[in-house]
């Protein structure tokens, strides 16, 4: 697809715009495969399945991925072979991102079988090349003001109530999008399982990577495009994720506590683990809440 001339001349290379297709195809990847991650059936199925049903899933998944991008995408070609390559990025972003995740919880490590490892990581990328395949439908261009930015008018009414009700509307969101993700992972054992991997810098990492998918899936859909009625320290790009991250963590904690198994919250050590290890796909649950509100 053609740029318009404004944005060739600010970014002649296009490296620019390849950035943000990337944050937003792995930011689609992230909110579609991260519930199948977390999945033991899912790990198991990659180990057993032989090397000729794990070729056929890859050959399904470029097949699939490529009719996906002749509708959505996430760098809008509109040719045949711009689309069969970005069907083919998008596979392989999906199979990066799901060798990424699974490695931060400990599922992949170098001292697996090569044959566990490939099973583990096709399987799971399967899911995650098609939220990539529909990242311009899922996280492009969401904002409060909708999908397309509209012409800015003032506030009709007290403009702190407006804003209190728009950042109440934005923690419910992020709970809500919290619970979504994380109601069908806080009760299984793997949680307890990830947990007891994880060393105090895996609980670091996986922090990090949780604040870094957060910014990238709000942020990397334009999300920024929102009204605010009173401008303050509180509707910063930083804020905002902090404070997603914060309620999703909130829930997760909430939800070990109400329906965990009971070693989760045996000792505070062992909570703190479960916390970080739920917090991961409450944070992407989070985010996405927010871009649907």
């Amino acid at each position: 697809m053609a740029e318009p001339r404004a944005q060739q001349s600010s970014d002649p290379h296009g490296w620019r715009r390849e950035g943000k297709d990337l944050t937003a195809a792995v930011a689609g990847g992230a909110i579609v495969g991260m519930p199948l991650l977390y999945t033991m059936e899912m790990w198991f199925h990659g180990m057993r399945l032989p090397a000729w049903h794990l070729g056929g899933i890859l050959a399904l998944t470029l097949v699939v991925t490529f009719l996906c991008s002749l509708e959505s995408g996430f760098r809008n070609e509109d040719t045949l072979a711009g689309v069969a390559m970005e069907a083919v990025t998008s596979v392989g972003i999906g199979i990066a991102l799901s060798a990424a995740i699974l490695a931060l919880i400990g599922e992949i490590t170098l001292d697996r079988a090569p044959r566990e490892v490939v099973g583990k990581v096709l399987l799971q990328g399967a899911a995650v090349s098609l939220g990539v395949a529909f990242a311009n439908a899922q996280v492009r261009g969401k904002s409060r003001t909708g999908d397309e930015p509209q012409e800015e008018r003032p506030p009709e009414g007290d403009p702190e109530a407006l804003q209190l009700r728009a950042d109440l509307r934005d923690f419910s969101a992020a709970a809500a999008g919290s619970l979504l993700f994380t109601l069908n992972i806080a009760a299984t054992e793997e949680v307890v399982l990830i947990a007891s991997r994880l060393s105090p810098w895996r609980q670091l990492a996986i922090l990090g990577a949780s604040v870094a998918l957060c910014y990238v899936i709000l942020f990397a859909s334009g999300f920024e495009r929102h009204e605010v009625y009173v401008k303050s320290l509180f509707q910063s790009r930083g804020f905002e994720t902090v404070m997603t991250c914060a309620v999703s963590l909130l829930v997760a904690l909430g939800l070990l506590f109400l329906i965990g198994e009971r070693e989760a919250t045996s000792d505070l050590p062992t909570l703190v683990a479960c916390v970080v290890a739920l917090g991961l796909p409450a944070i992407v649950g989070g985010a996405a809440g927010r871009l649907v509100v």
